[in-house]
Formats: structure tokens, C-alpha cells, sequence
């Protein structure tokens, strides 16, 4: 049996609301972060999010190597964890850092396009460049 345990925790980073999702299955841990806007998110656009929008969020993979026993919890203790957990603790520190990380290799990606784009347009105005000058040069 597989236990696929998810997180979703909001955040006010200084100007906007964040939505934070983790996602424990088995020994992988996967994380997704999403602006809301800059006014406090409703329950209708939470659930909007959670129920709809799932497929759409792009997930950062990471392998677990700690296993964590998972016992049953009351409800009503989950829910009291859940408020002092929240009242204590914002963000993981481990979904910090996985998106860090997510952050970091799409700016490699990004860098690694822009300049492959600037040497493809540096090497087509150099190309006009010898083009023009033998065209000039062309004799009668």
C-alpha cells in the first residue's frame, strides 16, 4: 500500500500570497509554489485551486532518503497540530530549498537560451555584414 501525503500552506512573502504545495509518496518529495495575488485568497479560490488546477502545477522532484513511520492521528489532534504547526513554523525548510534549487536550474536553462540566442543573432548580422561587403566589392 502506497501513502501519498500532501501539504498545502499559504504564505504573505512582503507583497503577495503564495500557495505552497508539498507532496510526500513513498521516498519522493515533490514541491510547487503558486502566486495568488496580493489580496487574501478566499476558501472559493483555494478550492479552486486545490480541486482544478492540480494537473496544471509544475512539481520539483526529490528523492527522500529519510523513511518516516506514519501513524494514526485523531482528527481533532491532527487539527490541533495542524494550528500550532502554523502558528510556529511558516514555510519547511526542506520546501525552501527544493524550490531554491528549482529556481536555480531554471535560470540555468533561461541563460543557456539567451545565449545561444545572442550568438545565433550575432552570427546572422555577421554574416549580412559579409554579405554586404562582397556584394559591394563585385566587379563589372
Amino acid at each position: 500500500m502506497m501513502v501519498i501525503r500532501s501539504c498545502l500552506t499559504i504564505v504573505f512573502d512582503g507583497s503577495f500570497y503564495k500557495a505552497v504545495l508539498e507532496c510526500h509518496n513513498g521516498k519522493d518529495y515533490s514541491v510547487a509554489s503558486v502566486i495568488l495575488g496580493s489580496s487574501e485568497p478566499k476558501i472559493s479560490l483555494i478550492l479552486k485551486l486545490v480541486n482544478n488546477d492540480y494537473q496544471q502545477f509544475h512539481f520539483h522532484h526529490v528523492t527522500d532518503k529519510t523513511q518516516k513511520i506514519i501513524k494514526h492521528v485523531n482528527p481533532k489532534r491532527a487539527q490541533r497540530l495542524a494550528n500550532k504547526v502554523i502558528k510556529h513554523q511558516g514555510i519547511s525548510t526542506k520546501a525552501q530549498s527544493t524550490l531554491q534549487k528549482q529556481f536555480e536550474e531554471k535560470k540555468k536553462v533561461r541563460k543557456a537560451k539567451r545565449s545561444a540566442e545572442k550568438r545565433l543573432t550575432h552570427n546572422l548580422r555577421y554574416q549580412k555584414r559579409v554579405a554586404k561587403r562582397r556584394k559591394k566589392h563585385r566587379g563589372h
